[in-house]
């Protein structure tokens, strides 16, 4: 049975964390709704803060965020970090086309592909 953690109490209204839940392959599911900026960022970083050791990776799903950013790429540079540092494989799936044109943009400006392309 997955495992559910309601992040949506926020002082912000419009942006939260649904829920965080593992997957059956053993996968912790973070899904962000809403804009991810400088005020809704603090949420996403206490999700991927708060998550239990497991032998699985990260799933970051964006299919309910609107509107991402700067500050979501820097959560997601930090969620690379994450990864690394706990030795669990990072993805991103279902981004929206403004969200997707930011890491796009992002990409070609620093020259390395964004992490999620192709998904």
């Amino acid at each position: 049975m997955p495992s559910e953690t309601d992040l949506s109490s926020s002082p912000s209204v419009h942006a939260g964390v649904h829920t965080i839940t593992r997957a059956p392959d053993g996968d912790a599911v973070v899904a962000p709704w809403g804009e991810v900026d400088y005020d809704s960022a603090p949420l996403l970083y206490r999700a991927v803060n708060g998550l239990t050791a497991g032998d699985g990776g990260v799933v970051l799903d964006m299919a309910d965020v609107t509107f991402m950013d700067i500050a979501g790429l820097h959560f997601l540079r930090y969620l690379r970090s994450y990864g690394e540092e706990h030795r669990r494989a990072v993805t991103t799936v279902n981004w929206g086309r403004q969200p997707q044109r930011v890491l796009t943009l992002a990409g070609s400006l620093l020259d390395e592909p964004p992490l999620g392309a192709g998904r």
